[in-house]
């Protein structure tokens, strides 16, 4: 699949509309700011003795393909500096970075995912790390990642994170999108997140187009679904899911996403606008 490249691609062109004003809010936070410093401090003392000690690191001699995606990626993001790569044995369904964002950061690659993405799922999955890197998430996510938890009445710099975050996700995800530059790889990617493995997500589409109408009839049967909880209760819970768990709900992600796609200033903007 030829891909486009996107010279000059500024985050400003696809980020999401709340994300900048949740990170000011959680960096505004003098409990947030003592968290970040010790954060920094924690990174720097620990990312060599994982990735070096715990991970293996990829190279061009062990896995050619993985390189080769990855420095296509950051060409097509628009991103200087490659970043190293590392697997590690997990069950994540996603790659991430981490690091922080005035030094080094590295991608850590699941095993789990190369055993179930395809070519255009990883350029999805690389897409979405790298522009965490590009965007400046990595330094609050690996913050957030290793916060310790507390009650939700209290703990309010975990609110903020969880609130920057989700605003965050939702960027990086239309990052993995601009990568791989096909629906079908980042549905099916989304589809993966929410239980439905590839090989399955893939019998029922594999154009864009009908990626588009599956995604449809599936946010549209899910609201009805939804719409039979709509009690006090129910919606006080999903709030509160929302605030503590670091990850967005997976429908909500792929909604969001959805949304960005087909809006007039969305996805088709950004890409029409590379010569």
């Amino acid at each position: 699949m030829k891909r486009k490249i996107l010279r000059g691609l500024q985050v400003s062109e696809f980020i999401h509309l709340d994300e900048l004003r949740n990170k000011r809010r959680a960096l505004n936070n003098s409990a947030v700011q003592n968290a970040l410093a010790q954060a920094e401090q924690w990174c720097q003392m620990a990312v060599d003795p994982l990735t070096q000690g715990t991970f293996v690191q990829i190279h061009e001699s062990n896995s050619p393909v993985l390189n080769q995606i990855s420095r296509e990626v950051c060409k097509i993001l628009d991103v200087e500096k490659i970043p190293d790569i590392y697997i590690c044995h997990l069950m994540n369904v996603s790659i991430f970075p981490i690091g922080t964002d005035s030094g080094e950061s590295y991608l850590i690659v699941p095993d789990y995912i190369l055993r179930h993405n395809d070519e255009d799922m990883l350029y999805y999955n690389f897409g979405n790390a790298v522009t965490m890197i590009k965007a400046d998430h990595v330094g609050l996510s690996t913050l957030a990642s290793y916060m310790p938890g507390g009650s939700i009445f209290v703990d309010v710099p975990k609110l903020l994170f969880t609130a920057y975050l989700h605003s965050a996700d939702s960027t990086s995800d239309r990052g993995g999108l601009l990568a791989c530059q096909s629906l079908a790889a980042a549905a099916r990617c989304q589809f993966f997140d929410l239980g439905i493995p590839p090989s399955q997500s893939k019998k029922f589409f594999t154009t864009d187009a009908e990626a588009e109408t599956f995604i449809e009839n599936y946010l549209v049967a899910h609201k009805k679904t939804m719409e039979n909880y709509s009690s006090i209760m129910t919606q006080a819970a999903r709030f509160v899911q929302r605030m503590v768990y670091l990850e967005a709900p997976p429908n909500k992600m792929l909604s969001e996403l959805f949304e960005w796609y087909k809006a007039p200033e969305g996805y088709h903007a950004v890409m029409s606008k590379s010569r």
